[in-house]
């Protein structure tokens, strides 16, 4: 058996169903607004001046005149000097760390993010479709890089297994090859210039490393 709504509960249903009537109508009037801003920066005056028989169709960019004379002094505000985002210190022991936030952050936005373009799309947007949108996020990845070493001995492939064992997991040893006595012997022997120097009791590894 259904339970009856109570009229709080009903005023509310009908609130949120007016709300969203009233958003997609909202929506629908921006995105008609839209299409006639970028047809008017396009020049295109269709709309509001119909192509007559045997005349030419009339043509105002008065819109990209507007938009693009105000981009370079806008652009210029927030993008015209070194620092776009700027750190001040709350006391003499913040003002290094203070710099250090300033010049890593404007370093992400303007050279690993392509700052100067987002400034550029977002001011543009906001001129001509009335509203600019830039979407941020914090994004966690992982780079694997490899790295191969001939020739240990077997002091050197002890020292890197240590500094493997002391990374905690960031390096692992995914493999490595030893040779025997004689192929050591027939290398001393066949390649005396190659930087390779055997030792009595010592052979040579090969290891193959990936790092984190």
């Amino acid at each position: 058996m259904s339970k009856k709504m109570s009229i709080s509960e009903v005023k509310t249903m009908l609130a949120s169903e007016k709300a969203n009537a009233l958003a997609a109508m909202s929506a629908a009037r921006l995105a008609e607004e839209r299409a006639d801003a970028m047809d008017y920066y396009l020049g295109d005056m269709r709309k509001d001046m119909p192509v007559q028989d045997g005349r030419s169709r009339a043509v105002s960019t008065d819109v990209a005149d507007a938009i693009e004379g105000l981009m370079p002094s806008l652009m210029d505000i927030f993008a015209g000097s070194d620092e776009v985002v700027h750190f001040e210190p709350v006391g003499p022991e913040d003002v290094a760390a203070a710099q250090q936030e300033t010049d890593y952050v404007n370093h992400v936005f303007m050279q690993q993010n392509g700052g100067f373009m987002i400034l550029y799309s977002f001011i543009k947007d906001a001129l001509l479709s009335k509203a600019g949108i830039v979407k941020v996020w914090w994004e966690e990845r992982e780079e694997e890089s490899r790295e191969t070493y001939y020739d240990l001995t077997d002091d050197q492939f002890a020292l890197l297994a240590q500094d493997v064992a002391e990374s905690n997991g960031a390096m692992k040893i995914v493999a490595h090859t030893v040779r025997d006595g004689a192929d050591l012997q027939d290398r001393s022997q066949t390649a005396p210039f190659e930087g390779f120097k055997a030792a009595a009791n010592r052979e040579p590894i090969d290891a193959t490393a990936i790092v984190r």
